[in-house]
């Protein structure tokens, strides 16, 4: 039985990853071991789940259908595990969360009063401002900016983050302060935007198209972008809050209204939240740094 659960864990992540490379070094396992535990659970269910292809994985109608019952059937295993294991004293094992490079700062700075609460709580932090795919890169957790809209996710809000548009004093010095969100136009505005799409900033409730000579799809480039001088951004409070306080960035148009953002902790519907994952979103929660939703 136990050799079948692990080939059913398995054929979840080929269906999740569909690469026999990929999840062999996931699991730590050669490219035969992953094969052959695939024909075992082809074996025990007889049916063909993947069409293979020197080059590609391709699920099978057959795999959809079993997909939901392989993941239901482990989730339950790992429900019992943590009900009857050392885990219903002490959270433990690892929780991967995704989360933006800003509010992934600011998480990681206190980190260490969680873990010195549950040391045997294991943490994997990936952090990017891109959104993952929380199936495909194995997210127990993920912050996301709401409202979210998806049936696939259950959301918990967490608050909501200000942000503001600064400067460096010299840029400003050169060019001087805008006066109004219509000056934005003949100023440099350091785009954070993806690709060709362009960069808006809502402010004092008017949409504006912004750009300039350089934009990222970084925040942290945005910042130290920022920081060089190259113009006017719009970032979260969490991260020039200090420059600001220490004079290396000025605050630009601090009277206009700019709408925050609010923030949200999601993890898949389909999957039950393990206490070790729960005991991390209270964390989330007791310490997100902007207004409480």
């Amino acid at each position: 039985m136990s050799d079948l659960l692990l080939s059913i864990r398995t054929f979840v992540r080929l269906c999740e990853r569909p690469s026999f490379s990929r999840v062999a070094q996931e699991m730590h396992a050669s490219h035969t071991t992953i094969a052959r535990r695939l024909d075992q659970v082809e074996s025990h269910f007889g049916a063909i789940l993947f069409h293979r292809t020197t080059r590609r994985l391709i699920p099978t109608p057959d795999a959809d259908r079993l997909l939901p019952h392989a993941r239901a059937m482990l989730d339950a295993l790992e429900g019992a595990e943590e009900d009857f294991g050392p885990a219903r004293d002490q959270p433990r094992g690892m929780v991967r969360i995704g989360v933006t490079t800003a509010l992934g700062l600011h998480y990681v700075e206190r980190l260490g009063e969680l873990m010195r609460r549950h040391p045997a709580l294991r943490i994997d932090l990936a952090m990017t401002d891109w959104q993952r795919d929380m199936v495909e890169d194995r997210l127990d957790l993920a912050l996301r900016v709401g409202p979210i809209a998806s049936d696939l996710l259950v959301a918990h809000p967490l608050g909501s983050l200000p942000r503001l548009l600064v400067a460096h004093p010299a840029y400003l010095a050169r060019h001087g302060a805008p006066r109004s969100a219509e000056d934005l136009a003949a100023h440099q505005c350091i785009a954070y935007a993806y690709g060709d799409t362009p960069a808006r900033w809502t402010i004092d409730g008017h949409e504006r198209i912004v750009g300039g000579a350089f934009r990222s799809d970084g925040s942290e480039a945005v910042h130290r972008a920022t920081l060089s001088g190259l113009g006017i951004a719009l970032l979260p409070a969490i991260r020039v809050a200090g420059d600001i306080a220490a004079g290396r960035l000025t605050a630009v148009l601090p009277a206009s209204h700019i709408a925050p953002l609010d923030i949200f902790a999601v993890h898949p519907a389909h999957k039950r939240l393990p206490p070790r994952a729960r005991v991390l979103l209270d964390f989330l929660k007791a310490h997100f740094p902007g207004p409480a939703t």
